[in-house]
């Protein structure tokens, strides 16, 4: 009996300690918000620590959650508010109707920001395929965004690239692969391509492109196309930071998960930007 006592006591210990520092977290962090919000009809999970303006908002490759920026997030939201979030049908989002394309998820972010109170101006950092999505966020939202990091985005022409270099085959099974039913957000992302594509032009704001230099396809087994693709895919980059006469690109020697893999760069790439901005001047 004597142990049982001793051991309800140390857990009872235990819980108070874990509110108080929860509590002492929440003091040190008012602004703080880790919940979901009403977007109408649907809520999004967002999650936002730090304080300090312009506020970086993070959004992840296709079928990551918010989690993906788990060893960037660290280094940078000492200085600013720093926000991630589950999109649609992602995480501990609600589902949405699929197909859906970037034009949703951009509709969806604005959303969110507003329903949470998060106000502009934003510093805007997406992975791969997020990188679309937040380059048409800026483009029809110029006056809320001050800066972009995309970290090894996805071309919009990456397919029709690959198959050009590639036969009719494995064209088809490449299409095939990127069809909504293949991926969990259920993003066309041939539709995606073709609405940012028609988009307004970027604003003139700091934009860093973050370069990968290994994507390797299950799909592709023959080292020369793979090579070509490698090619293209950087060539699309350079183009891309070139598109803005305050645009740079940074060629890492990694994998295409960089916010992973190098961390650091990216938190770098984001400070960079920050202090290229006016509210940071």
């Amino acid at each position: 009996m004597t142990r049982l006592r001793t051991s309800s006591a140390a857990a009872a210990l235990v819980t108070v300690m874990a509110l108080a520092g929860c509590s002492a977290g929440q003091a040190s962090d008012p602004s703080a918000i880790k919940g979901s919000f009403d977007i109408g009809g649907r809520s999004l999970y967002l999650e936002c620590t730090g304080t300090g303006t312009p506020t970086i908002v993070m959004d992840a490759g296709l079928g990551n959650s918010h989690t993906t920026w788990a060893k960037v997030v660290p280094d940078v939201h000492g200085a600013n508010r720093t926000c991630t979030y589950d999109r649609a049908n992602i995480g501990a989002s609600d589902k949405a109707p699929t197909p859906r394309t970037s034009s949703d998820v951009v509709d969806d972010l604005h959303r969110l920001l507003a329903a949470a109170k998060v106000p502009a101006p934003y510093v805007l950092v997406g992975h791969s395929f997020a990188g679309m999505s937040m380059r048409l966020f800026a483009s029809t939202f110029p006056n809320e965004v001050v800066g972009l990091v995309l970290v090894d985005p996805a071309p919009p022409t990456f397919i029709d690239d690959e198959c050009a270099i590639v036969d009719a085959s494995l064209c088809d099974k490449l299409r095939a692969d990127a069809s909504p039913a293949r991926n969990p957000d259920g993003l066309d992302i041939d539709a995606s391509a073709k609405a940012l594509t028609a988009a307004d032009p970027l604003p003139a704001v700091p934009m860093i492109v973050l370069a990968a230099t290994v994507h390797h396809q299950a799909t592709i087994t023959d080292p020369a196309i793979e090579a070509r693709i490698e090619e293209l895919w950087q060539r699309r980059l350079q183009e891309l930071a070139a598109s803005l006469p305050t645009g740079s690109i940074e060629v890492v020697a990694s994998g295409h998960d960089i916010q992973s893999l190098h961390p650091e760069t990216v938190a770098a790439a984001v400070r960079s930007v920050l202090d290229q901005t006016p509210a940071a001047s």
